[in-house]
């Protein structure tokens, strides 16, 4: 076996050169099989979750119905995970499946940030 120059390569340069052309046979095998037609992950990704005729990933109803019309994301973007989640639970509550449910998911991130800051504060 040779180089790209036609030199001719050390039995460990074969491996090497064996070993990472497996490594790449297999990685574009993967790569068809997550991303059929050549496409790359990031399209995959997207048909995934694109939303068709209101289907509900990206702007489900809950997600814009609050009066104000601000969906909920845009205020836990500036929050820690905790605190955004409350926001978000209290925000989509009335528009969402179970009212209670949602409060309730709300008021466990809210004890969850709780117990963070009150650890803060006393160390």
């Amino acid at each position: 076996m040779n180089d790209d120059n036609g030199k001719p390569l050390t039995r460990s340069q074969e491996i090497m050169t064996l070993a990472f052309r497996d490594q790449e046979e297999c990685t574009t095998k993967q790569r068809q099989r997550w991303a059929p037609g050549g496409r790359d992950a990031r399209e995959a990704v997207q048909d995934l979750t694109s939303t068709r005729d209101g289907d509900g990933v990206s702007h489900p109803s809950h997600y814009t119905s609050h009066p104000s019309g601000i969906e909920a994301i845009e205020l836990t973007r500036h929050h820690d995970f905790l605190t955004g989640n409350v926001l978000k639970y209290l925000l989509r509550a009335p528009y969402k499946g179970s009212e209670v449910q949602d409060l309730k998911k709300a008021a466990q991130y809210l004890k969850w940030a709780i117990e963070k800051a009150e650890s803060k504060e006393s160390k």
